[in-house]
């Protein structure tokens, strides 16, 4: 299932939103929303059996399991120049404070997939899609 934009924010697909950035004078959102529908455009190719939804908050993308601009925000992803990053929340069980989120980045599309198939796991919020997650 492809990675749909939360009902809430209905004017614009996400590719729409992030075609914004990368179609403007500023050289750094130019980049940044190319990497984003890069990003978005492999998710839709290998999370097929996910259903995520995609909130946007300036030019990051929160991914969640409802379709609920309400629900939790299991997972923050963003891009910059050359980096994508993620964060993803930490489980109650697991978290040392609350609302304790685990952050990296990469400068690999590859690597930056692997990662959010792990926060996807790890994270808690697709449980019943964790076995679908390679």
């Amino acid at each position: 299932m492809p990675l749909k934009r939360n009902t809430a924010q209905r004017s614009q697909t996400l590719i729409e939103f992030y075609n914004e950035f990368r179609n403007s004078n500023n050289t750094f959102s130019q980049k940044a929303g190319s990497q984003m529908i890069q990003w978005i455009e492999r998710i839709n190719n290998e999370l097929t059996e996910i259903e995520i939804w995609g909130l946007t908050s300036h030019a990051h993308l929160i991914l969640q399991n409802k379709d609920d601009f309400t629900s939790e925000n299991y997972i923050v992803l963003k891009t910059g120049m050359d980096e994508f990053h993620i964060e993803y929340l930490l489980p109650k069980d697991l978290e040392p404070w609350q609302n304790a989120y685990v952050k990296g980045a990469t400068k690999s599309l590859d690597e930056a997939m692997k990662m959010l198939k792990k926060a996807i796991v790890n994270s808690k919020g697709w449980n019943e899609f964790k076995t679908k997650i390679k």
